[in-house]
């Protein structure tokens, strides 16, 4: 591909494909030239640097991040978009990686942000009490896609071994919940949780009422 033929369009594209097939430490101009067929020299006409390429290529992705509308009370809203946001960003395990850091964000994303922050609005929270509730909704979700239960058979394999090491002799409670694990059910454990953080934070409405 020639230089004249390049724009961030394609290099965004290029940057996003690499991080969905390799992880984010994947995205370098060089990787990105090399999968373009240029030089690393012509994207800097049109990215800067590595930095502002990982946020091109976030903004990308947040793009299409989904906010839906939803009739009912607030609390209904707000497990409708954090249940989409948990979804959608479950299909880019990359991005959550780099949102785990805390350096790097997609401006895009403040879209998800406003609608949050304007159903708490009607539910009448406001400044620090909506920032708060707004904090712990999102901690949760990103925490909970950060620690999902693998599915990859050869990665449950390795952490059963793990906890086969444990003296579970003395563990009595936890021996009793290791046959449930091969059933775990992290959408239905997120839910679950996500509606009674709602619920709790907003005590007079029922999040699926």
């Amino acid at each position: 591909m020639g230089g004249r033929d390049l724009s961030r369009t394609t290099i965004v594209g290029a940057g996003r494909r690499l991080a969905q097939s390799e992880g984010v430490d994947a995205v370098s101009m060089r990787r990105v030239a090399a999968e373009l067929g240029c030089s690393a020299m012509a994207l800097y006409r049109h990215v800067s640097d590595k930095r502002e390429l990982l946020i091109l290529v976030l903004d990308d992705v947040a793009s299409g991040l989904p906010l839906p509308l939803v009739d009912g009370p607030p609390s209904r809203r707000l497990f409708a978009l954090f249940d989409s946001l948990h979804e959608y960003l479950g299909g880019f395990p990359w991005v959550v990686d780099v949102l785990r850091e805390g350096e790097l964000f997609a401006p895009q994303a403040l879209r998800f942000t406003e609608a949050v922050l304007e159903a708490l609005a009607v539910a009448g929270l406001h400044g620090r009490d909506a920032l708060g509730v707004y904090a712990a909704l999102w901690q949760y979700t990103l925490g909970h896609l950060a620690a999902a239960h693998p599915k990859d058979p050869a990665v449950r394999a390795r952490r059963d071994e793990l906890a086969n090491r444990a003296p579970l002799d003395e563990l009595p409670r936890v021996r009793s919940i290791m046959p449930l694990l091969a059933e775990f059910d992290a959408e239905a454990v997120y839910a679950a949780g996500l509606t009674a953080l709602i619920r709790g934070a907003l005590p007079a409405d029922r999040p699926n009422g």
